[in-house]
């Protein structure tokens, strides 16, 4: 198998695992139609399709998502390069160019979205939307790993350092220590060959 690394085919990437998603989410709802409770208050207590201003909200919270964390992940590459890090700018570098990617993708669905008449085809590019958020996320996360950022992040810590004072040769005054007398060093046999 040859490996291109065009756009053309990342696209395509793209979509095959979207279109992999979304055809397991069809697969999906119709067992969960099949198995749908028949009583009215079953019914109501199954989750409902959001409307279009939630599915609106999503979208572009999806891309404003995308947009901040470009930001963000050119600017910790800005500062890798400046510190000469070769290793975060690789890996940095690789996680800006997918979100730039899945940018292009969200903003391309995004104008799907808008335009389209069709209750089905709105749904369907609101969820690959909501796909390509939770892809922001993820992306999010391994730039943290890039920098080693989640590593570090442990929330607020304190530190307490107590020192047994019994267990130290203190003198009476801190103040004024005596230094230890020095140790005998013994000294060493004179050189002496077998012959004169």
């Amino acid at each position: 198998m040859t490996r291109s690394t065009g756009k053309g085919t990342m696209i395509e990437a793209i979509l095959a695992v979207l279109l992999l998603i979304a055809s397991a989410g069809v697969s999906t709802g119709v067992v969960a139609a099949q198995q749908a409770p028949s009583s009215p208050g079953a019914r109501a207590a199954t989750a409902r399709a959001p409307n279009a201003a939630e599915q609106t909200a999503t979208a572009r919270a999806a891309i404003q998502r995308g947009a901040l964390l470009a930001s963000r992940i050119t600017t910790m590459l800005e500062e890798a390069r400046r510190e000469a890090d070769i290793i975060r700018v690789t890996c940095l570098n690789d996680k800006l160019t997918q979100v730039n990617a899945n940018m292009r993708t969200a903003q391309a669905r995004m104008t799907a979205f808008e335009t389209a008449s069709d209750p089905e085809q709105r749904n369907h590019e609101a969820t690959v939307l909501g796909v390509l958020g939770q892809k922001f996320q993820v992306l999010d996360q391994e730039a943290n790993r890039c920098v080693g950022q989640d590593i570090y992040d442990t929330g607020s810590t304190k530190v307490e350092t107590e020192i047994d004072t019994a267990m130290l040769p203190f003198e009476t005054d801190v103040a004024t220590p005596v230094a230890p007398p020095p140790t005998a060093i013994p000294g060493l046999p004179r050189f002496s060959s077998g012959t004169r």
